[in-house]
């Protein structure tokens, strides 16, 4: 399940035990609970006092406990499995947003892709990343006629070239 060894050497030894023992308990708590409850609600017929209401007593107890070995016994595995589902789509939806992207990079603002931070178009799709700043190196967006940054005009590549 794990590729990490058990911390404990006793660890797989009790993680067995807590997943098979769990069950075990529970499902002996159920059927006492069962039993005594089924007693009880079979008296109101007569004026005869329940006899067996006492396995409620033992086993929604003993349900208690098997359904919690069960939850620690399975704790690892369901957390792996979680973790497994999520990671990637937070990773996704991460890099969608632009965040964690890798140094010398920039977000295309309309597919996402990445190109290096000096490119003018997007590397994926040909769409324009936005205008530097000559002044202070700011990164504007496509389109902008003044900088975010320092206020200064912009000069576009295309427009330098004519």
């Amino acid at each position: 399940m794990s590729d990490q060894p058990p911390k404990l050497p006793q660890q797989a030894g009790l993680r067995t035990f807590l997943q098979v023992g769990g069950p075990v308990v529970a499902g002996i708590g159920l059927i006492f609970t069962i039993a005594g409850m089924a007693d009880f609600f079979s008296s109101f017929g007569s004026f005869a006092p329940p006899t067996n209401f006492w396995m409620v007593f033992i086993g929604m107890p003993m349900l208690a406990v098997g359904l919690g070995m069960m939850r620690i016994g399975y704790l690892g595995p369901a957390t792996r499995y979680v973790a497994g589902e999520v990671a990637p789509t937070v990773k996704d939806t991460l890099a969608y947003l632009g965040v964690g992207a890798a140094e010398g990079q920039v977000k295309c603002p309309a597919c996402g892709g990445a190109s290096p931070t000096d490119a003018s178009f997007c590397n994926h799709c040909g769409a324009p990343l936005g205008v530097v700043c000559a002044s202070c190196g700011h990164r504007n967006a496509p389109g902008a006629s003044f900088c975010d940054h320092c206020a200064k005009p912009l000069t576009r590549p295309d427009s330098a070239a004519s």
